[in-house]
């Protein structure tokens, strides 16, 4: 019976950074997790036809990576909320929710790998992995304080097509090749 290389289903690790040497593994999360893109279409039209397309073009692919981590660290917090940094000595550490504009994000962005979990282990085939050529997280969160609701931070990676030579205009892979290693080092 088919079976998709990457797994018809489950949940998954994340490694963002894949292949630098500050590389961090993001989760545990609650919800799914969704590599999603759409390309988008412009239609032609002519007057004889009113809003019946006669043609269509398309103009571009827009691809998001979306998660929701729950009980994260304030390391993982940190790197996808771009807070600046860890502040204070623990105990007490604690990141700064801010502001954040007029930075270009493109070479901020870095590889994403997406590992399917089985039976609690994550998948140690690259052949099962997703690889995210260019991504970054647009920070954001929405908390929820209630007696039912656990808290997650929603991340968006804003995935990028890649400008890189011998990857030009890809955004990634399913499936990478044998001999990847768990954190790309």
């Amino acid at each position: 019976m088919p079976s998709l290389p990457i797994k018809d289903m489950g949940p998954c690790e994340i490694v963002w950074g894949y292949g630098e040497s500050w590389a961090l593994t993001l989760g545990p999360f609650l919800g799914a997790t969704t590599y999603k893109g759409e390309t988008k279409v412009q239609d032609i039209q002519e007057e004889r036809y009113g809003e019946a397309a006669v043609d269509a073009i398309m103009t571009g692919t827009v691809a998001t990576l979306e998660l929701k981590m729950t009980r994260s660290t304030l390391e993982q917090l940190d790197e996808v909320l771009n807070s600046g940094g860890i502040l204070g000595t623990a105990p007490n550490e604690y990141i700064v929710m801010k502001n954040q504009l007029g930075c270009g994000m493109y070479d901020l962005a870095f590889p994403v790998v997406i590992k399917p979990i089985c039976d609690n282990a994550v998948s140690i085939l690259p052949s099962e992995w997703v690889e995210i050529y260019r991504a970054y997280p647009v920070p954001g969160w929405e908390l929820t304080w209630d007696r039912s609701t656990q808290r997650v931070f929603p991340v968006l990676f804003k995935i990028f097509v890649s400008q890189e030579s011998g990857q030009e205009g890809e955004f990634g892979t399913l499936g990478m090749p044998a001999g990847s290693t768990e954190l790309g080092l």
